[in-house]
């Protein structure tokens, strides 16, 4: 840019526009206006396509350093993911970077009075915007100290764990309900399967909507122990039943007061809202904060950098500076493209007749110091010297604001 307007202001282009009576700031909006897109574009690339450079480039060049060790640089191992708004500590035994898949993973959720619940599996998968478990087995414990977990909640259930899809249902035993001659629900459903010994019971089964109240579900598990299901009401969405006030017990005999554990082979957790993103974000700031270098360059997206600021609220304040440093330089980095359109306004418009090259060499200089601005804010919003959004804002503020006193002076 610095180019362009030397080369219009050797030829007097500028004074002869500026004549005719528009101002230098008009004559300059095209190039404001190119700044501030150019700023937008470099952000959306920054935040959306190139969100994991960093991570793809350390990874690439372990493949070409570690050929036979392809495959096996995307597992992350022994990683722990706490999420404290919602009370959940997660500790996987690896963590795959591409596909999010977990191994071995124990989910500890922390409940009143001392009680906690617990849900470890083999292997988990992110599917259909959910966590899948395999070989998953819940557990609720009354304090840190109950051998045996007392009742547990489960809200999704398969149409075959339940007997089946609404239409199925209706063909149970039940009281018709009827409107204009059309049953439209049943009343007092019961059905048993005499093979397996399961049985259900629904106050009323809707058979246009799916909607069921009052379910109690009854199955033995063998040697005396059964399993039940206590619910307030449920519906049929998305090719699954869900209930709401689910209650489930699993009792090792008919007097058993306390429930087992519960092992299911798949177990869809819709509550969970971690995602892998999500675990992903904790294992980049995680590198980020035990890195040894003094200087950290903002590589870590925003999105990354927010998220476990939400999630770790109780930071080291020397941590906490850091990031907010990594998250206000993350921001402020595209708008260079604009800071550098106001500082090179005086550089470039004064009428004169002077060698093409001067806009180059002004560039240059203009770029080295405010690298040298950048890194100085860098280091002062790193360790804590002043808050992380003026470090990170330093060269900007510092230069845009001289470059609209000097453009000002433009005669």
């Amino acid at each position: 840019m610095l180019y362009a307007l030397t080369a219009h202001s050797r030829h007097n282009e500028l004074i002869a526009i500026r004549a005719a009576g528009l101002s230098l700031w008009r004559i300059c909006l095209p190039y404001f206006a190119i700044g501030a897109a150019l700023s937008l574009v470099l952000l959306a690339i920054n935040e959306r396509l190139l969100v994991d450079a960093p991570q793809r480039l350390e990874r690439m060049t372990e493949r070409r350093r570690r050929p036979d060790n392809i495959g096996q640089d995307l597992w992350r191992a022994r990683v722990s993911f706490r999420n404290p708004s919602a009370q959940r500590y997660w500790n996987l035994g690896a963590f795959h970077l591409e596909t999010g898949e977990l191994q071995q993973p124990r989910v500890s959720m922390a409940l009143p009075e001392g009680s906690y619940r617990q849900i470890t599996a083999d292997t988990v998968q992110w599917t259909n915007s959910y966590w899948r478990l395999t070989n998953g087995i819940e557990r609720l414990f009354r304090d840190a100290e109950d051998p045996f977990p007392a009742q547990k909640s489960k809200t999704i259930f398969s149409a075959e764990e339940m007997g089946g899809v609404p239409s199925e249902l209706a063909q149970w035993t039940g009281t018709p309900v009827m409107e204009s001659n059309v049953v439209v629900a049943l009343t007092n459903v019961s059905h048993r399967e005499v093979a397996t010994g399961k049985s259900w019971e629904f106050g009323t089964l809707g058979l246009t909507n799916g909607w069921l109240e009052t379910l109690r579900f009854r199955a033995p598990l063998g040697d005396g122990a059964r399993r039940l299901i206590i619910a307030e009401s449920g519906h049929w969405t998305n090719g699954q039943w869900r209930f709401f006030n689910a209650r489930e017990f699993l009792y090792r005999s008919a007097t058993d007061a306390d429930a087992l554990d519960v092992f299911y082979p798949d177990l869809d957790l819709p509550e969970f809202d971690e995602t892998p993103r999500l675990i992903q974000s904790e294992i980049r700031v995680s590198d980020l904060l035990t890195r040894t270098k003094a200087m950290r360059q903002p590589d870590l997206p925003v999105r990354d950098v927010w998220d476990y600021l939400r999630l770790h609220p109780s930071l080291p304040r020397r941590d906490r500076a850091l990031l907010e440093t990594q998250l206000h330089a993350r921001i402020a980095a595209p708008w260079t493209c604009l800071v550098v359109s106001v500082i090179a306004i005086p550089f470039g418009a004064p009428a004169g007749r002077r060698n093409i090259f001067y806009g180059v060499a002004g560039s240059l200089g203009l770029g080295f110091l405010y690298f040298v601005v950048q890194r100085l804010g860098f280091a002062l919003g790193q360790s804590d010297l002043v808050p992380g959004w003026l470090g990170a804002w330093l060269p900007n503020v510092s230069f845009g604001l001289v470059g609209i006193w000097l453009t000002a002076r433009v005669r």
